[in-house]
């Protein structure tokens, strides 16, 4: 296969994906509808609340989806005139396009770097990753954010350094942070890593430009406050904290029963707090005194999921995608009893076959990226730097850890690939 044939094939297959959501059922999962009502409330309202005003008023919706994409989705709704295929028409073909100019630039980078990139190789890396033409064809922000990182690596890796790559890079970042919170921690290490790296040659106007994003966080944090009276940058990490995190952690430990009644507790209880500050308070204290009780289960946890999160064929993304019965959650299975019979069950399906294919090529995918950790055939710098993102992501994936969350790191894994094959290539091309 050359250059060609692999572009008009992955347009090909974004087409396709694309028109299945335009033509054979459009599928919305809970997050999409909390962007699109965000969107709508930026528009009639002019507040960033991610669900129903004429519904109970709850603090967190004003803060739990960051503003960037709830943007992006008013603009179309804006230039669409009020018709629904129109906005899902220019959204899903924008996003499609940004999916095929990550995979263009980290392609670029490789080409840069001198990588024989084996377009065959390529093309069938691209079409096992069908997570990347599922959020691509979704009204979600994955898309986005991968954006945001790999417009990072590219600066990093092909253009000259110096302070205006620098301020682009932060511009990148805080857009990043500005999309998912998952980037926030992003404001305190630019600023420590460039100490690191410069410094002996410390610049106090490069200094302010990492600081930045920090500022920018100070910002949303304080106007988040400004609006709910509790500082803070997305609600979304309490969120997370309680009933992904804890409960899971508390689910193994004891049971489903047990850790309903415990995480129901905390939240009664953060309830009754007279103001908004003191329920998140309570909430936070309340959670990661669970998470010290069982720090060593949920030290397991948390490694898991990182596993799950590098091998996790996508089964939740093909039942919503595909709009196909669901059944049971396999996340939470895995913290029950007898849960590997349950698991392998539900494999016993057309469909399991496929995730089956798609769990093996996980596999594969991520044994390369570890080949590329230790690969002496590529310089020390360039594999810390295309690793950064991945063990980034992957360090703050916690107990639940899937496909959708693994999705923004497709092209780093693709390069990653491109490296290890090309290393290969060479070996297999040396003389006897």
């Amino acid at each position: 296969m050359d250059q060609k044939r692999f572009w008009i094939l992955l347009t090909a297959l974004h087409a396709l994906f694309m028109g299945k959501q335009l033509f054979f059922g459009n599928s919305l999962l809970q997050d999409s509808r909390e962007y699109l009502y965000a969107a709508d409330n930026i528009l009639q309202h002019q507040t960033l609340y991610a669900w129903n005003m004429n519904h109970a008023w709850n603090p967190d919706w004003l803060s739990k989806r960051p503003f960037v994409y709830p943007l992006i989705l008013s603009v179309f709704r804006l230039i669409s005139f009020g018709s629904d295929f129109l906005f899902f028409f220019l959204l899903y073909g924008v996003q499609n396009l940004i999916s095929m100019l990550n995979t263009r630039l980290v392609l670029k980078i490789a080409a840069a770097k001198g990588l024989h990139i084996s377009w065959s190789a390529a093309a069938f890396f691209m079409l096992f990753s069908v997570s990347q033409l599922i959020y691509a064809n979704m009204v979600m922000s994955e898309v986005w954010l991968q954006l945001c990182m790999v417009s990072v690596l590219y600066l990093v890796a092909i253009k000259p350094d110096n302070t205006r790559r620098l301020f682009y890079i932060t511009l990148w970042l805080i857009c990043g942070m500005a999309l998912k919170p998952v980037l926030q921690f992003c404001a305190i290490l630019l600023p420590l890593i460039w100490l690191i790296l410069r410094l002996r040659r410390f610049r106090i106007l490069e200094f302010a430009v990492t600081l930045l994003p920090l500022l920018f966080y100070m910002s949303v944090s304080a106007w988040n406050q400004s609006r709910t009276g509790y500082f803070h940058y997305a609600s979304i990490s309490n969120i997370n904290l309680l009933h992904y995190n804890t409960y899971s952690t508390l689910m193994y430990r004891y049971g489903t029963v047990k850790a309903d009644s415990i995480i129901d507790n905390i939240h009664t209880r953060a309830q009754i707090m007279p103001l908004y500050k003191d329920e998140q308070n309570y909430i936070r204290k309340a959670s990661s005194e669970q998470l010290m009780a069982h720090l060593p289960t949920y030290v397991f946890l948390h490694a898991r999921g990182i596993v799950f999160c590098l091998l996790d064929p996508g089964r939740f993304d093909f039942t919503q995608f595909f709009q196909l019965p669901h059944g049971k959650n396999l996340i939470y299975e895995t913290n029950k009893t007898g849960a590997v019979k349950s698991v392998l069950n539900s494999f016993m399906n057309p469909l399991g076959v496929l995730l089956a294919l798609l769990m093996v090529f996980n596999a594969a995918r991520a044994l390369c990226m570890l080949r590329f950790l230790f690969s002496k055939g590529q310089p020390l710098h360039f594999r810390l730097l295309l690793l950064a993102f991945p063990v980034y992501i992957l360090a703050l994936t916690g107990p639940i850890g899937t496909s959708r969350f693994f999705m923004p790191l497709i092209p780093f894994a693709l390069l990653m690939c491109i490296a290890v094959v090309q290393k290969k290539r060479i070996k297999n091309q040396e003389p006897e």
